[in-house]
């Protein structure tokens, strides 16, 4: 079977339940997402550190904290743009389509990283990585939700999860690799360029080997309805959404610069000992990413509320723990409450929208949630310029995670969906 045609979602054999209950067109897109994955987390982890402390030793190029702040902020907003547009893009053109035209800006970007990492073109080179980047997401999440469609939703968080399998392995592995080549004495300026080249081989290999998993007929739907879809998604979705990105505000805040707080202010961890702690949470989270889905899927507004209170309290806990012990206990802690929260974050903003709209509903959620990124961004690196220390960013994050951790479960427990506690979820009133 050709990876070019739409057989993989449209024939009798399409139903997920293959190796680990994923389709044959899904591993291929799992396989490229991982590449398009090791093109982020060769140097994403060690990025803030790199603009706080590399840039002046190796460029002397000396950013100011909220210098560092607004390269993330201007970096959110390329990420809010290509939600918008990839979302959009992915239903009126198609899948496939859509994600070769991801890697282009990436690989630019990277590149530029590499060889011209100025102020104020950076942030530009920033900006465009993330904007690539947001369109890898939103589709590989399409790509996925198509082909649960075919099964009415059955165990769709696990799906969902496991299709990052690849992705988690390699966010996992990059950081340790990166990390040997800075013990060898390569520069952090070097990733990037080693991240380029992974960005235009994925590019090859989602030409070769992604199959389209939209069919023909849905793709028209989708052009003779709204390119953007701000309506016609539900209350349901709009609360969960907007609850959502109150919770990202605060926890954003403080999450952006762990690497900062870590090895700046921790004392006595180097960077690459945080990348080599960044990998075992990585592939911590690869092993429970199957398990984790099914426990999402028995109850997914349980899952979401159980794994937003694990991130606020590992917040706290960063803001008053100190040593290699700590981080790597802290770090592997974290991989359970990211995988819960993988599967059925997406399954709850699919879960009532129609096969057309799937692409925009994934785009127009990750759009409200980097705006809560956007102001995160700004906000933490405020707080950290006033207080002069992030220990004090994590305190005030933690805590006040909790109250709109209330406004989450307010949103979950007020949608009139009655099946989301039964283990199966109707992915839209069109299948």
């Amino acid at each position: 079977m050709s990876p070019s045609t739409s057989e993989d979602v449209t024939g009798e054999t399409s139903a997920p339940g293959g190796f680990y209950g994923l389709t044959g067109n899904l591993w291929r897109m799992a396989l490229v997402v991982g590449l398009a994955q090791f093109s982020m987390s060769f140097w994403a982890w060690q990025f803030a550190i790199f603009l706080e402390f590399d840039l002046a030793s190796t460029f002397g190029v000396f950013l100011e904290r909220w210098e560092i702040g607004f390269v993330f902020s201007v970096g959110t907003g390329a990420t809010i743009l290509g939600y918008v547009l990839s979302g959009t893009i992915a239903d009126l053109i198609g899948r496939k389509n859509t994600m070769v035209m991801a890697f282009v800006p990436m690989a630019i970007g990277l590149v530029g990283l590499r060889f011209y990492p100025t102020w104020p073109v950076i942030i530009l080179e920033y900006a465009l990585v993330q904007f690539g980047w947001a369109f890898v997401i939103i589709v590989s999440s399409a790509i996925a939700a198509d082909e649960i469609a075919v099964t009415a939703g059955r165990n769709s968080a696990r799906i969902f999860n496991v299709v990052l399998l690849p992705a988690f392995l390699v966010d996992g592995l990059s950081p340790i690799a990166a990390s040997i080549l800075l013990d060898l004495g390569y520069k952090s300026s070097d990733l990037h360029l080693v991240a380029g080249a992974g960005a235009i081989i994925a590019l090859i290999a989602s030409v070769a080997f992604i199959g389209e998993s939209l069919q023909p007929q849905v793709i028209e739907e989708a052009r003779s309805g709204p390119v953007i879809a701000f309506s016609g998604l539900g209350k349901d979705f709009w609360k969960f959404a907007l609850a959502m990105a109150g919770y990202i505000v605060i926890y954003r805040a403080a999450v952006a610069y762990l690497g900062n707080l870590v090895v700046g202010e921790w004392g006595d961890i180097s960077t690459q000992m945080y990348g080599y702690a960044w990998s075992g949470f990585s592939l911590t989270s690869a092993a429970l990413l199957s398990k984790a889905g099914d426990w999402a899927d028995r109850n997914l507004r349980v899952a979401m509320v159980v794994t937003l209170i694990g991130n606020s309290l590992l917040i706290l806990a960063f803001s008053v723990a100190s040593g290699i012990i700590a981080l790597w206990v802290l770090n592997i802690s974290w991989a359970l409450p990211i995988a819960l929260w993988i599967g059925a974050e997406k399954t709850l903003v699919v879960r009532e929208t129609g096969k057309e709209m799937k692409g925009r509903a994934l785009g127009t959620y990750n759009f409200v949630i980097s705006v809560g990124g956007l102001i995160a961004y700004t906000l933490g690196a405020y707080l950290w310029e006033i207080w002069g220390s992030l220990r004090m960013v994590y305190l005030f994050s933690g805590g006040l995670s909790f109250v709109m951790i209330v406004m989450v479960a307010l949103a979950l427990w007020s949608s009139r969906s009655t099946n989301t506690d039964e283990g199966e979820v109707t992915l839209g009133p069109s299948e």
